[in-house]
């Protein structure tokens, strides 16, 4: 199994030398890819099959309503596409992609660790609705509505402030909870449900940028 997850964030401009206090505001972004695909070798011979890939971009606006305390709306697209079973005339692998637009609105608050290292949890909550496209054959496609919902809480999330205006945020664990519905025929509905909680061990590392 190959794995390669590449996330990043940037950001715009700002004007104050001060940062976290009432009135402040901040805007940052994330981008992230995830890849993966599996290898199988019989007698010599390898061949290499696509996986699930996804791609989302969310630029964020903060804003702090008092000293250390910052709500934030996130405004983004998403796209999932991952193998449906099925496959083409030519025996090639067909895919369902799932296209989003979504808001997040979220809660942080800043615990100084240090001059310049804050400790800052996050809380989230995310809408999205979109298409999901399945591919029946190699020139056939079935369309219809799709909608996500998510909730979390970044536990492990840290800034570092290497000179007043800019901070290097990194998030290394939290708990989450993530759904995906795709609406069939009449009022059939077919959900996946994701819980996840630990540490992530392919960390993100984001950059913001302070008014």
């Amino acid at each position: 199994m190959k794995r390669l997850l590449l996330c990043f964030a940037f950001v715009g401009m700002a004007s104050t030398l001060c940062a976290q206090e009432g009135g402040d505001m901040l805007v940052s972004g994330s981008l992230s890819w995830n890849s993966a695909s599996t290898k199988t070798t019989v007698s010599g011979t390898s061949e290499t099959a696509k996986g699930a890939r996804s791609f989302e971009f969310i630029p964020q606006f903060h804003y702090f309503v008092i000293d250390k305390l910052s709500v934030g709306l996130g405004i983004g697209y998403s796209m999932y596409k991952e193998p449906n079973g099925q496959f083409g005339t030519d025996d090639e692998q067909l895919f369902d992609k799932t296209g989003l637009f979504s808001l997040q609105p979220m809660v942080s608050y800043y615990v100084s660790l240090g001059k310049k290292f804050y400790y800052v949890p996050r809380f989230y909550i995310g809408f999205g609705f979109g298409k999901n496209k399945s591919e029946l054959e190699s020139n056939e496609t079935s369309e219809r509505n799709a909608s996500m919902f998510r909730v979390g809480l970044s536990l492990l999330n840290f800034e570092f402030r290497p000179v007043d205006r800019i901070g290097i945020m990194f998030n290394a664990g939290s708990l989450g909870y993530e759904t995906l519905t795709v609406k069939e025929d009449g009022d059939n509905k077919l959900s996946s449900r994701d819980f996840s909680l630990g540490l992530n061990l392919g960390a993100t590392i984001g950059f913001n940028y302070y008014f």
